[in-house]
C-alpha cells in the first residue's frame, strides 16, 4: 500500500471521526435545549393554573378565566410538540380543552379580604405575575394590542383596590383600637397612593377619603387632650402626695 493510499485513508478517518464528535455534541445540544423548553413550559403552565386558582374571587371574572385556559392550552401544546411520550400533558390539554368547550368555566376562586400588609402583598404578587402572564401572552400572539392594554387597565384597578381596601381596613382597627394616629396615618397613605395615579375616575373616592382623614384628626386631637388631662391629673396626685409625704416628716422630726 502506497504511502499516499495510507495518508488518504488517514485523512478519511480523522474526518469520520471529527464528523461523528460534532454529530454527537450537536445531538447532545438540541436534547438539552429541548429539555430546557420543556422545563420553562412545564414551570409556565404551573404558574398559569396557580394564578387561575389562588387570585381573589373578587378579581377573577368569566373572561378572565377564559384567557388563562387559552394561554394554558396554547402552552400545554407546544409541550405536547416536545414531549410527546408523556401521557401528563395529554390528560392536561383535554381537561383544559373540556373546560373551554364547556361555555364559562367555573369560578371557584373565594373572596379575600385585604385586612392586612402580608394579605395585600400576597394579593399584589398575583395580580403583577398575572400582567406578566398576559404580556408574555400577547407577545406570543395570543392576545392583541388592544387587548392587552384593557387588560393591563384592569390590573391597575386592581391593584388600587388591593391597596385602598389594606388602607381603610387598618385605619378602621386602629379607631377601634383607640388609636386615632395610625388611622390618620394609613388615610394619609391611601391618599397618596391615589394622587400618584392621578386618574379622574377616583375623584370621587378621593374626597371620602379626605372627610375620613378629617374624621380621623379629630379624635387624635381629643385623644391628646384626654391624654393630656389625665398627665395633669397625674401630676396633681404626685405632688399632693409629696406635700403629704413632707407633712408627714415634719411632723415625725417634731415627735422626736
Amino acid at each position: 500500500m502506497s504511502p499516499m493510499l495510507i495518508g488518504v485513508l488517514v485523512a478519511i478517518g480523522v474526518a469520520v471521526l471529527i464528523s461523528i464528535g460534532f454529530i454527537s455534541h450537536s445531538l447532545e445540544r438540541s436534547r438539552l435545549e429541548r429539555a430546557r423548553q420543556v422545563a420553562e413550559l412545564s414551570a409556565r403552565i404551573r404558574h398559569c393554573s396557580n394564578i387561575a386558582s389562588q387570585l381573589p374571587g373578587q378579581f377573577m371574572s368569566t373572561e378572565l378565566a377564559t384567557l388563562l385556559l387559552s394561554i394554558e392550552q396554547s402552552m400545554l401544546l407546544q409541550l405536547q410538540k416536545l414531549d410527546r411520550r408523556n401521557p401528563k400533558v395529554d390528560k392536561e390539554l383535554a381537561s383544559v380543552r373540556q373546560q373551554l368547550a364547556g361555555g364559562e368555566p367555573a369560578i371557584n376562586n373565594p373572596p379575600r379580604q385585604i385586612a392586612d400588609e402580608a394579605q395585600a402583598r400576597e394579593a399584589r404578587d398575583l395580580l403583577e405575575n398575572l400582567h406578566k402572564l398576559i404580556g408574555q401572552a400577547h407577545r406570543d400572539g395570543l392576545l392583541d394590542k388592544a387587548g392587552m392594554a384593557r387588560w393591563s387597565a384592569q390590573i391597575r384597578q386592581f391593584l388600587t383596590t388591593t391597596a385602598m381596601e389594606m388602607y381603610q381596613n387598618l385605619a378602621r382597627t386602629a379607631v377601634q383600637e383607640g388609636k386615632p394616629r395610625i388611622a390618620k396615618l394609613q388615610y394619609e397613605r391611601a391618599l397618596g397612593y391615589l394622587q400618584k395615579q392621578n386618574d379622574p375616575a377616583y375623584a370621587e373616592l378621593y374626597a371620602k377619603l379626605r372627610a375620613k382623614l378629617k374624621h380621623a384628626e379629630e379624635l387624635t386631637v381629643q385623644s391628646e387632650l384626654r391624654a393630656a388631662d389625665g398627665h395633669s391629673e397625674l401630676e396633681a396626685g404626685i405632688a399632693e402626695l409629696d406635700k403629704d409625704d413632707e407633712l408627714w416628716k415634719k411632723k415625725a422630726v417634731y415627735d422626736d
